[in-house]
This record gives structure tokens, sequence and C-alpha cells, in this order.
């Protein structure tokens, strides 16, 4: 264990002594504008993914729906037959 501690250690010393501790991502200065824009861009992009997974939540629950309502509509004959009404011999028993 103490090891690896003193590997960590070496490397945090190394890492600063070099002051390149985070990779550069300079480049990406050139795709991405202001600050602010790129905020509202951001909150964009995740109203966005919310609103996405919400449609394909709500295309789901519809889709099993209809499903549903397929297979209820193909077992409603048998089930009215098993509903209807005692005949008079069965009223007359009773």
């Amino acid at each position: 264990m103490e090891s690896v501690r003193q590997w960590f250690q070496d490397w945090s010393d190394a890492c600063e002594y070099a002051k390149e501790c985070v990779p550069d991502f300079s480049f990406f200065s050139s795709f991405v504008p202001g600050a602010p824009y790129t905020a509202l861009l951001s909150i964009a992009a995740v109203c966005w993914l919310f609103w996405a997974v919400n449609e394909r939540g709500i295309r789901r629950r519809a889709a099993r729906r209809r499903q549903a309502a397929r297979v209820g509509g193909a077992l409603d004959a048998p089930l009215q037959e098993m509903k209807r009404a005692p005949g008079k011999e069965e009223k007359l028993a009773a």
C-alpha cells in the first residue's frame, strides 16, 4: 500500500512541477464561442435530452396500450359469452 501512495505522490509532484496536470484542450476554444453562449448551449442540450427521454417514454407507453387493446379486443367475444345473462331455468333454480 505504501508503494501505491508513493507512486501517487511522485505523480502529483511531477504534475505540479510540469504544470500539466490537466490535458491541454485549448484547441476547443476555436470551436466554442464565448462563455455565456456556451452556458446557454449546455442548458439547451440538457433540456433537449430530457425532452427526448420523456418523448421516448410517452411513445413506449402508447405502444404498450395499443398492444394491450389489441390483445384485449381479441378476448372480448369469449368474455362476453362468459358474462351473458342467466337463462330462465337458471333464475327459477335459484
